[in-house]
C-alpha cells in the first residue's frame, strides 16, 4: 500500500455536513483495506478562482495508506457528489514530513504601523 494525500473542497452550502464528508471518505478508504492516518478540516476559505459560481469553500485534508482501487473509488465518489467542488489526490514519498496546518489570517504577523518602530526608516522624514 502506498501513502496518499487528498485535499478536497466542499461546497459552502454543505458547510454543516463537512464532518459527514470526512467520515464518509474515511469509511470508504477503510472499507477497501486502507488506513487513514490523518484527517482534518481547514475551514471556510477563499477560492483562487470561482468554481460553480462559488468564491468560497470548506477545505478538507486526508492522509492515508491505501491501494489504487480505493483511490479510484474515492475519486469516483467525489466526482459524483454535488457537495465536492474540487479534489486532488497525490502519492506521497514514504519519508514525507507532516503538512503544517495553514495559519489563520487573524494569527498572521501584522506589518509595523509606524516608521518610528523601525530603526532603518527613522530619520528619513523631511
Amino acid at each position: 500500500m502506498a501513502f496518499y494525500e487528498t485535499l478536497y473542497i466542499v461546497h459552502p452550502d454543505h458547510g454543516g455536513r463537512v464532518k459527514e464528508y470526512i467520515d464518509l471518505n474515511k469509511r470508504l478508504i477503510e472499507g477497501l483495506g486502507g488506513t487513514v492516518e490523518h484527517g482534518e478540516e481547514w475551514g471556510l476559505r477563499d477560492l483562487a478562482y470561482v468554481i460553480e459560481k462559488q468564491s468560497k469553500g470548506f477545505y478538507c485534508l486526508l492522509r492515508y495508506r491505501s491501494t489504487a482501487r480505493a483511490i479510484e473509488e474515492l475519486e469516483r465518489t467525489m466526482k459524483l457528489s454535488d457537495g465536492v467542488l474540487r479534489y486532488l489526490t497525490v502519492r506521497l514519498d514514504e519519508s514525507a514530513e507532516p503538512v503544517p496546518r495553514p495559519v489563520p489570517r487573524e494569527a498572521a504577523p501584522q506589518p509595523k504601523a509606524s516608521s518610528e518602530e523601525d530603526p532603518a526608516i527613522v530619520g528619513t522624514r523631511s
